[in-house]
């Protein structure tokens, strides 16, 4: 395997597997309202307490998808302009996870063969 199909596969690993949190965010995004997401409706769905949030880069990008998720773009775009890039690069990813799967499923389907001939 040269380095490029090294660096090629690790990549399909690395996105396989975020692709299900992707997806999660994307659900929880369209499940909850914007004032039920602010109130911490996921985490208390898992049983935890939200703490008050300390504030960081992604402040208000929960409220961002989900208003994007329920077609309103000024809120999403005032709760965080950065989910103009996120959203779309979520919803790829939640996408690519199958994606890689069927791919890597259907190699190795091809290469198998019977055991009885």
């Amino acid at each position: 395997m040269t380095p490029a199909q090294r660096n090629s596969a690790c990549l399909q690993i690395v996105l396989a597997a975020l692709s299900p949190m992707a997806l999660a965010a994307l659900v929880a995004s369209c499940v909850w309202s914007v004032h039920e997401m602010a109130a911490g409706a996921p985490w208390r769905l898992v049983g935890l307490t939200p703490s008050p949030c300390p504030g960081c880069a992604m402040c208000g990008m929960s409220r961002a998808f989900t208003a994007l998720s329920h077609g309103q773009l000024v809120d999403a775009l005032r709760f965080h302009p950065g989910v103009v890039v996120l959203y779309p690069a979520f919803c790829v990813l939640a996408v690519a996870g199958p994606v890689i799967a069927l791919r890597w499923l259907a190699s190795r389907r091809l290469r198998c063969r019977p055991l009885l001939s």
